[in-house]
């Protein structure tokens, strides 16, 4: 019997084999015609992987679009939610770079390509400063009144945000108007943090945001406009040479008694050091006032021009 059936099995074995290899070919070409290879794109959103804390992070787009090729059957079933795009921070630096997008597909589709295929990130640390705030007051009190103190409840003002930003904010300022004032009073005044070019900065958090200001009046006082003078310490650094100190405001308007305002025609800042000079710069700087007399706001901003030295 095992001989006869394997008899059966080797008549006309090759014409046999042929016979089967026609047929896969068959079953092959048929199947291709019915279900096709094809392309297909789909739109999916980027997941950012080990984000490390303390970074505020920032990129050019939060989507790609993923390109893939597969037999029509397999795109019936298939949707966005099935395709996944993610960008892995492990090996993070600060500041701005180009992350791979990595991707995970179905099986049975062939990726064709990723679009974009990188990622412009930009980590930027979160990072605080703490700077005093100024003043700035407006207005003229009523007749026969004149400002004699403005006290500040928060003096320390925290800035908080993102590094790029905080190195911008050189001044933390609030405005109060005196106009027709003619008592004592206390005042809620907004802070707002400002660039060298005196423009606010955006994108960072003051702590406190506003603070209450006491605004004390004295009657009877002599008010006169005076000049400003800068009193740099003679520190600067070796390879620098000094180019001059300009000051903002250049006058400014003291009160006082008759008798001591009288004998004042110039009014000088409290010394600065110039160690810490790099390059062209401006800070702010408390004013040396003599005793019974008082201004607006205590403080200027000197602008420190050096060189390099020939």
């Amino acid at each position: 019997m095992m001989t006869s059936l394997r008899g059966m099995v080797q008549h006309n074995l090759p014409i046999k084999i042929a016979a089967l290899i026609v047929a896969v070919v068959l079953w092959l070409y048929v199947m291709n015609d019915q279900n096709p290879a094809i392309d297909g794109s789909y739109q999916v959103p980027v997941t950012i992987e080990n984000a490390p804390e303390g970074y505020q992070l920032g990129s050019d787009t939060d989507k790609v679009t993923i390109r893939v090729r597969g037999p029509r059957s397999l795109f019936v079933s298939a949707d966005a939610s099935d395709f996944h795009a993610r960008v892995n921070l492990a090996d993070f630096v600060e500041g701005e770079r180009a992350y791979t997008v990595e991707t995970s597909i179905p099986y049975g589709f062939e990726l064709v390509n990723i679009s974009p295929d990188k990622i412009m990130i930009n980590l930027d640390r979160m990072v605080e400063k703490t700077l005093k705030a100024s003043l700035t007051i407006s207005g003229t009190p009523a007749t026969g009144y004149t400002v004699d103190k403005v006290i500040p409840e928060d003096e320390a003002v925290k800035v908080q945000g993102p590094r790029s930003l905080v190195d911008q904010v050189v001044h933390v300022a609030g405005h109060i108007n005196l106009s027709g004032q003619s008592r004592d009073d206390v005042a809620q005044v907004t802070l707002v943090a400002l660039n060298t070019d005196g423009r606010e900065v955006a994108g960072v958090t003051l702590v406190p945001s506003s603070t209450a200001v006491t605004v004390k009046l004295a009657r009877g006082l002599t008010r006169k406009v005076v000049e400003v003078q800068p009193h740099p310490r003679s520190d600067l650094a070796p390879n620098l040479k000094l180019e001059g100190v300009t000051v903002t405001p250049a006058r400014i308007e003291i009160a006082g008694t008759e008798d001591v305002i009288s004998k004042i025609s110039v009014i000088g800042t409290e010394e600065f050091s110039l160690a810490d000079v790099r390059a062209t710069e401006k800070r702010e700087v408390r004013l040396q006032l003599p005793e019974g007399v008082t201004v607006t706001n205590p403080h200027v901003t000197v602008e420190i021009k050096v060189g390099a030295m020939p």
